[in-house]
């Protein structure tokens, strides 16, 4: 990323995140040019404590990095410079500093491929630096990522052979190694994603036959940008499939236009589809790695990648007269940099991994536990939850957390029970395989018992005849995400569509239209983009994207046959949606619901026919109408209701669909005359 357009770059950053105790328990004294280190730091961990030590091998949960633990983790590091060009500042106690001044957990080795590179006459030089520098790293206690680094080659099928050859070497070498992460393509450009895919597996492969379980990053198209276009996402489309530890990396430069313009839906996008990001190089600067430095911006983007708990790596640790350089062009230390010595954004850089390595390291329960403003007098909401492996919690009441944070455990199932006024309290939950439950109220358990099924979120309101003059408010801690916003009052808490535990949750209760004081802008997440949502299996191509409410699921001037189709109404319609569908030589299969796949997958037959139709109180308050796109004829007319949508008796194969909800009576979306057509 940030190399396009003809602009010859040279950046990478790294970064390291967390405990510069290390000095400080061992009584080290950092010179006055540096800044003083933070109490929280310096009562963190044990003497002698390392990111390392502390956090162990690491591995992928979901879309989040973890640590031997379980627990969410996030390197925060710095990327070396060209190895060729800057191999004076790969040495331990240029890294010990980054470790104990500035909180950075990981040093990331940028061997450049090109360039008097490793592959084009300079392998024995850059081998050896990488080498020193993992050896470096490994001492300290410090994460290590080699980095494979693409450029000006493009396209990473060019070194396929000595890429495989380097890291089936560099596997062998450190397989019993707790943190050694492999980059595999640092910045493709020019190629399709493809050609980087079929790469990667192959590569993938030789370290996997070596190194079963080390993180490996795979590089993106258009210099990591997770897609070939700003609005593309062909890794989340098209994953690599089976092997597990693999993440995806991103690259943005904070004062780039064309990043800030295009790409900052990116990180969040790509995660809530369901692919594990890593920025493996960010800037301050230009794409170029020059020009101005954004400050304002450059927090934005860490802000954006510390709420989805993403990693990065600062670029670049150098003296270059480019303004991503973190040391000054005038510095000659190699180590040991005082604060006039660093660039501006060696100096934001250090003071945000200071700050966050501060942060970490301070135990403060009232994350779990957060204080809730003007609750309400005499009325006491209790709850309790059974969670995975310890069963039945106590109960809690007001505003404190029951369950767990940091364990990795799932709520199975959840009480709760209000006192106080003419109140009651009804809840329904979102369980693993069975989706949204009805309503369970007053003490009644939400969930199940035994089944080892998660919990993935959950709504709350208030009945009874006082339930006008108060206000519920909830959140829940989620898997991969932490602690997300509250809910109030019926609205969903927790994540829809990517598998997340719910571990935790704080409930309150105030007086209507009182300020809780609490966070209320992201309760919930969700994969389904709409109202009504809908996904196709389409011939060659696999399973879409979700589409909603109108839009277009399926091709249109491919030819390709619509396989097999999913729907799912939004968690806040009450009522179900059921479809079934004609299959080429099967005819009319059985209705199925909310989710499940009506079709074929597999068996490459076309659908012919569709009919969809409400249930529940869905069916009262609207409906459904549809429209297919049929082999020679186009698009059909609307159908509505459970009316067949397609053809009969034609050997016609559908193409195309579009979906929507419309108020019960409403006009029509288009016209309703001719929505099937039969031989």
């Amino acid at each position: 990323m940030g190399k396009q357009n003809g602009k010859k770059n040279r950046k990478k950053r790294y970064r390291k995140a967390l405990l510069w105790v290390f000095a400080l328990a061992l009584g080290f004294s950092i010179t006055a040019g540096y800044g003083r280190v933070s109490d929280g730091m310096s009562k963190a961990l044990a003497a002698g404590s390392t990111p390392v030590s502390a956090h162990g091998k690491l591995s992928v949960s979901g879309t989040t990095l973890t640590d031997q633990y379980g627990k969410p983790f996030q390197i925060r590091g710095v990327s070396t410079h060209g190895l060729q060009w800057f191999s004076q500042y790969n040495n331990k106690d240029a890294y010990a500093t980054l470790r104990d001044d500035w909180g950075a957990n990981c040093i990331r080795l940028a061997m450049y491929t090109d360039e008097n590179g490793y592959c084009t006459g300079n392998q024995a030089m850059m081998k050896d630096e990488v080498t020193k520098g993992v050896q470096y790293a490994t001492e300290l206690g410090m994460y290590a990522i080699i980095d494979w680094h693409i450029l000006h080659d493009g396209n990473p099928q060019t070194y396929k052979a000595q890429a495989i050859g380097f890291f089936a070497e560099m596997a062998d070498r450190y397989k019993d190694y707790d943190n050694v992460i492999y980059e595999i393509c640092n910045e493709p450009n020019g190629c399709s994603w493809q050609d980087i895919k079929s790469y990667a597996v192959e590569v993938i492969a030789a370290i996997r036959a070596r190194d079963a379980d080390a993180i490996i990053i795979v590089g993106t198209p258009m210099y990591s940008q997770l897609g070939s276009a700003g609005h593309l996402y062909e890794p989340v489309d098209d994953p690599i499939t089976g092997y597990d530890n693999l993440m995806y990396s991103f690259h943005f430069y904070a004062s780039e236009p064309a990043h800030n313009q295009w790409l900052t839906e990116k990180i969040g996008t790509a995660i809530n589809r369901g692919l594990p990001v890593f920025v493996s190089e960010f800037g301050l600067s230009e794409a170029s790695g020059d020009g101005n430095v954004d400050i304002g911006k450059a927090e934005e983007w860490l802000n954006r990648c510390d709420q989805y708990q993403v990693s990065y790596c600062a670029w670049s640790l150098s003296n270059d007269h480019r303004s991503s350089s973190l040391i000054r062009n005038s510095s000659g230390s190699l180590s040991g940099w005082t604060t006039d010595e660093l660039t501006t954004a060696g100096n934001f850089v250090r003071d945000w991994y200071r700050k966050k390595a501060g942060a970490e390291t301070v135990v403060d329960d009232s994350v779990n536990n957060p204080e809730v403003k003007n609750l309400a007098e005499g009325i006491t909401v209790s709850y309790q939850c059974h969670v995975q492996s310890y069963g039945w919690q106590d109960w809690v009441s007001n505003g404190k957390m029951s369950g767990t944070s940091g364990r990795s455990k799932r709520l199975e199932g959840i009480c709760i029970q209000v006192a106080g006024g003419t109140l009651g309290i009804r809840y329904r939950t979102h369980i693993q395989s069975y989706g949204w439950q009805d309503w369970r109220g007053d003490g009644k358990v939400s969930g199940t018992e035994g089944e080892s099924k998660r919990l993935e979120a959950i709504c709350i309101e208030l009945t009874g005849a006082d339930k006008d003059k108060y206000d519920v408010y909830y959140r829940v801690h989620a898997q991969s995400y932490g602690w997300l916003d509250w809910a109030k009052n019926g609205a969903a808490a927790g994540t829809e569509g990517f598998a997340k535990r719910l571990e935790g949750i704080n409930i309150a209760i105030v007086p209507k239209g009182a300020d809780p004081g609490v966070p209320v802008g992201r309760p919930f997440v969700s994969l389904y983009p709409g109202i009504v949502n809908y996904r196709t299996h389409v011939q060659t191509h696999g399973w879409q994207s979700w589409g909603a409410d109108g839009g277009f699921s399926g091709t249109e001037g491919e030819s390709k046959r619509l396989e097999g189709i999913e729907m799912r109404l939004a968690w806040e319609i009450p009522g179900r949606i059921q479809y079934q569908t004609h299959v080429q030589s099967y005819g009319w299969q059985d209705w199925v619901a909310d989710g499940k796949m009506s079709g074929t997958e597999g068996e490459s037959k076309r659908l012919e026919g569709i009919r969809i139709r409400l249930t529940g109180e869905a069916e009262n308050q609207y409906d459904i109408y549809y429209q297919v796109h049929a082999q020679t004829y186009g698009w059909l007319d609307w159908a509505k209701n459970g009316e067949m949508a397609g053809t009969s008796g034609l050997s016609k194969r559908l193409e195309g669909i579009r979906i929507q909800l419309v108020p019960k009576g409403g006009a029509a979306p288009g016209n309703t005359a001719r929505p099937s057509i039969e031989g």
